[in-house]
């Protein structure tokens, strides 16, 4: 199994434990969140940067022209003290059986330019990409899908805080997929929406390192989550309370009978 995805398991279930072999596990303790950082493949000092800080995993991320032979030769290079990711907007099943056999831990990919025989894949984690545009019929439909996880976009490009109106968006796209959720968190985004996106059932944040202070910023982030609260909400999962209806007579209904036991006077 993936060791991210089964990380998110753990969080769901409340049993989460360290997963990679950074000052995470040097410390013996486990953030209520999954912290992947993202790092353009082959840049092996951030990569060095994320391990050490204590990120969770390492997503590779290439260039949107760099494809098929060329990405997967730049992801054979890839190495990490951590369990490692890829980010490809179009995979083919053959292309992630490959990213299997080098020791790649999960893919993340978007829908409409995926062959749907990917799913059928093992022994790595599939993540799905989401659209905020996504209907409603069709982020239901993730529910029934073979992935394990899907990945909130930022609602924008140049996002630099996350509104009440995004939030529901995200609300919208969680309650329909039925599926562990990871958000992205662009450079730009406040540390401050951590505790948000906590809420509404986010057990990772994807945090792009390609900034001008990468440490500082996973710094910042692990710090946000080790102040998140300590009551757990699972993706989904909603809390309501109905009192029973009245109970009407009808005019065919024989009237109650009087207890025996009752003395009468």
């Amino acid at each position: 199994m993936s060791k991210l995805l089964d990380k998110l398991e753990q969080l769901s279930e409340g049993r989460a434990q360290p997963l990679g072999f950074g000052a995470a596990v040097a410390k013996g303790k486990s953030l209520p969140m999954v912290i992947v950082a993202s790092v353009p493949v082959g840049d092996a000092k951030l990569a060095a940067i994320a391990a050490k800080a204590g990120a969770d995993a390492v997503l590779m991320t290439l260039e949107h022209q760099e494809k098929g032979d060329e990405a997967l030769a730049k992801l054979s290079s890839a190495k990490t003290d951590i369990p490692w990711g890829a980010f490809l907007t179009a995979v083919t099943k053959e292309e992630v059986e490959q990213l299997i056999e080098m020791d790649c831990d999960f893919v993340i990919f978007a829908p409409d330019k995926t062959p749907a025989a990917v799913l059928g894949a093992e022994k790595i984690g599939k993540v799905l990409q989401i659209d905020p545009s996504l209907s409603d019929s069709l982020a239901k439909a993730i529910s029934h899908l073979s992935i394990d996880a899907v990945l909130l976009g930022p609602v924008s490009e140049d996002q630099s805080r996350l509104t009440v109106h995004q939030l529901m968006v995200y609300e919208r796209l969680a309650a329909g997929a039925g599926k562990h959720l990871l958000a992205a968190m662009p450079p730009g985004l406040p540390i401050d929406d951590i505790e948000s996106l906590w809420g509404l059932g986010v057990r990772g944040v994807v945090v792009d390192l390609a900034v001008k202070n990468p440490e500082q910023r996973l710094s910042q982030v692990k710090e946000a989550i080790q102040k998140l609260p300590t009551t757990r909400k699972k993706p989904g999962e909603k809390i309501s309370a109905s009192l029973p209806a009245p109970r009407e007579r009808s005019e065919t209904m024989p009237p109650e009978e009087e207890d025996e036991d009752e003395e009468w006077i």
